[in-house]
């Protein structure tokens, strides 16, 4: 009797054992890693591997998609998680702003495919695509999706709002092919949109390099913010132009505005707490912005008699009468794309830099317009 009662013992611990090192593969303690200001996605690591979670429902926290990126055999964390083998070694962007990533990451090599070279300047994307050794995958309206299964990417990266069910063709998620989704655009501030290069750079086992280039540009931010603290009168700044039957204003937390706000200049909806932008008419504008200091932005507008072809009454305007309008435009490809779009995302300092020189000629002397210009 004893000799049963030792054995059953001897089987329930090793049940336990079994138990307790099955729940140890599947749920393993993870440590967080430190982001600085994004706001939409986490990472997360563990024995084996990198869990990435982004966080796209506007009104909550909640985790929207996993990715597991795992470099050698595939561990077990969630059913409904993406796994991704790492480094991948081809990938279609299908978004200027995520090729830009990989090229700073130093990741060009893996790039196969794109959406479309009309929104490229960059001349080494030009060149790949001319020479058919990129393709591109967009037609406008969608995607090619058998360009797509041709090429075979490890990954796709493309943009949406955190649910790949949701955000992506139905058939596109059939193939098989690793989707990851950035939501960088919901982020709020210049450098929390700047350091999603530490998402992308997971996927290519490239993080101490992300660390490295984004504390480099956050550095140079902040300090180029710290030269417009003191100053006492701002610019008044109006942004945009009407598009269609509206004129969508950047809201008071919205990337524009805090641009504003961290080169010095009185952003003129900076009291509005709302995120993105919103629609209004023309008039409504008018009436709250007639005497700006300073007009930036300005669709694709490359002159004075161009802006006023659009409308007459944007000569009204106070900018407009004394001269100060700028545009984001200064480098355009045969499109009439700006590589602000390209690049100016993950560069804020660049940008920053610009709209400190333009509000403060004399705080800024030396510095050359890498985006803007002035519109004559």
């Amino acid at each position: 009797m004893a000799k049963i009662v030792f054995l059953l013992i001897v089987i329930s611990f090793i049940l336990l054992r079994c138990q307790s090192s099955n729940n140890s593969e599947s749920n393993p303690s993870t440590t967080s890693i430190n982001l600085t200001y994004a706001k939409k996605f986490k990472i997360k690591k563990t024995r084996n591997a990198t869990i990435l979670e982004l966080l796209g429902d506007k009104n909550s926290e909640g985790v929207t998609a996993t990715f597991v990126l795992y470099k050698n055999e595939k561990p077990l964390h969630t059913k409904n998680a993406y796994y991704v083998k790492i480094p991948v070694e081809k990938v279609a962007s299908m978004s200027s702003i995520y090729t830009s990533m990989l090229l700073k990451l130093k990741c060009e090599a893996s790039i196969t495919g794109i959406d479309r070279i009309d929104y490229y300047t960059n001349l080494f994307i030009q060149k790949k695509v001319k020479a058919n050794e990129i393709i591109e995958l967009s037609n406008g309206a969608g995607i090619h999706l058998e360009k797509i299964l041709m090429l075979k990417p490890d990954l796709l990266f493309t943009f949406g709002m955190g649910n790949p069910k949701n955000d992506l063709d139905e058939k596109l998620l059939k193939t098989g092919i690793p989707i990851a989704i950035s939501i960088d655009h919901l982020e709020e501030t210049p450098l929390a949109r700047a350091e999603w290069i530490k998402f992308f750079a997971c996927f290519f086992d490239k993080e101490k390099l992300a660390d490295s280039l984004f504390k480099q540009s956050e550095k140079r931010y902040n300090y180029l913010k710290s030269l417009t603290k003191t100053v006492s009168i701002k610019p008044k700044v109006l942004t945009e132009i009407k598009y269609g039957d509206a004129w969508y204003i950047p809201s008071g937390n919205s990337y524009v505005a805090h641009l504003i706000k961290d080169a010095g200049g009185d952003y003129f909806w900076k009291d509005d707490n709302k995120t993105g932008s919103t629609p209004l008419s023309f008039e409504t504008v008018y009436t709250k912005a007639k005497d700006c200091d300073i007009w930036l932005n300005l669709y694709n507008i490359n002159s004075k008699k161009e802006l006023k072809s659009y409308d007459e009454r944007y000569e009204l305007f106070k900018a407009y009468q004394n001269n100060q309008l700028y545009n984001n435009n200064k480098i355009q490809n045969t499109s009439g794309y700006s590589n602000y779009w390209e690049t100016g995302i993950i560069n804020p300092d660049d940008v920053l830099a610009d709209l400190i020189a333009i509000f403060w000629p004399n705080i800024l002397t030396n510095h050359s317009l890498k985006y803007y210009k002035k519109i004559e």
